[in-house]
């Protein structure tokens, strides 16, 4: 399991580029090292293209500054689930659902 950084109040940054969607999310943590839109056996498959983490700077409400991993996830669709799969430090892949709601305006 995985979860948004709090000092993004469990949110994440939309952009739509050339019609396609994606959502930049930052990790609480190092502890994902790889995502992969799709099903975890798929990931493991030679040739899949695995999502990349970016290193992300946050600063806690105490002041305390950590760089975490953050992720570009492609969004197929707005609020319906779609498959992303995990892969952490110990190299156990894990299968997720994830909706992205409807940005607030």
């Amino acid at each position: 399991m995985f979860h948004i950084n709090e000092t993004y109040g469990d949110t994440g940054e939309l952009t739509v580029k050339n019609g396609e969607m994606t959502i930049h999310i930052t990790l609480s943590s190092k502890n994902v090292v790889n995502l992969y839109p799709g099903m975890a056996k798929d990931a493991q498959k030679e040739g899949a293209k695995l999502l990349e983490p970016t290193e992300d700077e946050v600063t806690y409400e105490d002041g305390i500054t950590e760089t975490v991993y953050g992720f570009d996830v492609p969004v197929p669709c707005l609020d319906s689930e779609f498959d992303l799969a995990l892969v952490g430090t110990k190299g156990k892949w894990y299968d997720h659902k994830v909706v992205v709601s409807s940005p607030v305006e």
